[in-house]
């Protein structure tokens, strides 16, 4: 009862978290959530050394400006009056960047984050406020050593987790861009970003994605996949553009990793899902391309039961249409018909597609393996024909219908009983002959006579009883008009 009455809410946070947000998660994270409580209100003094170490600055003396707030800084930190020790640690980061001290900014800041009783919260705010000033910094030396410095004094805390994950895309776009793709990974990796309950769920997709990108990128296709599992896809059902966009770079990594695996029926259902994006709905070219690489992996993937059903799903989209040769490619395979693949694959539909999917599909040597797989999943529909017309057939003519030469129709018909597509099938090669459906034992033969013979009886009870009837109501109406 209380899931009907829900209130659905939008998951996705938006904006920064207010003070009263952050005091929360820095509670949850001291172990029992307890706050200290505040010994001495320093706010008055505060407010009068600031700008004294505003003047002392000024005159280009940074370090004099520190030296004067240090004192301060240490007796509102174990005063525990969180307020005023902010104020005092991002103000003192301020001074050294604003003086342009940029050794100084990263001593200042490894010395104020290993205080003795350090308050988490002022940290997190410093750490927050020094993290800005990276997208400030004058080149590129000095901005990957702030981001260095970041990354230290970030090490292991849990309460800027968000922000080191930041620096940490920051340094593997660098290493990226540098060749290191190895070592770019190797550190991306080492973000559990679905662990974060601090970060964004559209933050931590991107994170995700990259993560995904860079195994890919180095062929690692395994964790990718591992990675992948980590997304919802629920997380995908909205119009909002930057969302569509996420989705679009998901299913497309997915469909690299698909390929890879030669897992055709997945990447149909990649294609499928992209297809219904509203993005790629909206540019009909794209749309176009889209479904017609979801018909042609579908046809290539093995006959299963989900293959099959999908196979009749994409049949029934009014957007097929759009593409007449291949609605009519799919109704060849959906139809209990024979499909020539010289004749009909070959010379009709080979040009279409090798050339209306711009080459992606059937270019290169895994085009060619796509190919010959195509070639083996025409012969696996003709033989499941061949199976419901025949109980036994020779070489030659089953040769002739599937369009095979006689060595290679023999060795697939051999790969198609191991792998279970026609169970019953005997090879009797003395004979040349194929027997496609099982003996059966004399009393089961019998017991199936006798059961046809039972249906057949039936049958001509229940049409000589409908005979009859009409025969009695046409005499009654004969009668009737006599009258």
């Amino acid at each position: 009862m209380g899931d009907e009455n829900a209130i659905k809410v939008d998951p996705i946070k938006s904006g920064p978290r207010s003070d009263q947000e952050l005091m929360a998660h820095l509670a949850a994270q001291v172990g029992d959530g307890r706050l200290f409580k505040m010994d001495v209100d320093y706010t008055s003094q505060v407010d009068e050394a600031i700008p004294k170490a505003d003047a002392i600055a000024a005159k280009g003396d940074v370090a004099g400006a520190l030296e004067s707030l240090s004192n301060l800084e240490k007796l509102s930190r174990l005063g525990s009056d969180m307020k005023s020790n902010t104020r005092i640690v991002q103000h003192m980061v301020k001074l050294c960047f604003d003086g342009k001290k940029w050794d100084l900014l990263n001593d200042t800041i490894l010395t104020l984050s290993k205080k003795r009783l350090i308050i988490k919260m002022a940290i997190a705010k410093m750490i927050r406020d020094a993290c800005e000033m990276v997208k400030k910094m004058p080149n590129e030396e000095l901005k990957m050593k702030l981001v260095d410095t970041l990354r230290t004094v970030t090490a292991g805390k849990i309460y800027v987790e968000v922000e080191r994950a930041r620096l940490t895309s920051l340094v593997v776009k660098k290493l990226e861009s540098e060749g290191k793709l190895e070592e770019a990974t190797n550190l991306i990796l080492e973000l559990q970003v679905e662990t974060y309950g601090s970060m964004e769920i559209k933050e931590k997709v991107e994170f995700l994605l990259e993560q995904m990108r860079l195994s890919v990128a180095r062929a690692d296709y395994i964790r990718a996949a591992i990675i992948s599992n980590k997304i919802s896809t629920k997380f995908f059902n909205s119009d909002k553009e930057e969302v569509q966009d996420l989705k679009i770079r998901f299913y497309n990594l997915m469909i690299t990793i698909g390929l890879h695996d030669s897992k055709y029926l997945d990447v149909c259902r990649h294609y499928r899902a992209l297809f219904d994006t509203p993005k790629i709905a909206a540019d009909t070219e794209k749309s176009r391309m889209v479904l017609k690489c979801a018909v042609i992996y579908c046809l290539l993937a093995p006959h299963t039961n989900e293959q099959w059903d999908l196979l009749n799903r994409i049949a029934l989209l009014r957007e097929l249409e759009l593409v007449p040769d291949y609605k009519a490619l799919t109704e060849l395979f959906i139809n209990q018909e024979l499909i020539s693949w010289k004749n009909v694959i070959i010379r009709v539909y080979e040009k279409t597609l090798k050339k209306s999917t711009n080459g992606a599909v059937f270019d290169g040597k895994d085009g060619e393996k796509r190919w010959k797989d195509l070639h083996m999943r025409v012969g696996e529909h003709n033989m499941r024909v061949i199976s419901k017309y025949y109980t036994q057939i020779t070489f030659d003519r089953l040769s002739e219908l599937l369009d095979f030469p006689l060595n290679d129709m023999e060795t697939f018909l051999c790969n198609l009983i191991v792998s279970g597509a026609i169970t019953d099938a005997k090879i009797h090669r003395p004979s040349r002959v194929v027997n496609l459906r099982a003996r059966k034992a004399n009393m089961e033969q019998l017991d199936q006579w006798a059961s046809n013979v039972h249906k057949l009886t039936e049958t001509l009870n229940k049409v000589s009883h409908l005979i009859l009837k009409e025969q009695m109501v046409h005499r009654n109406l004969e009668a009737m008009q006599v009258n």
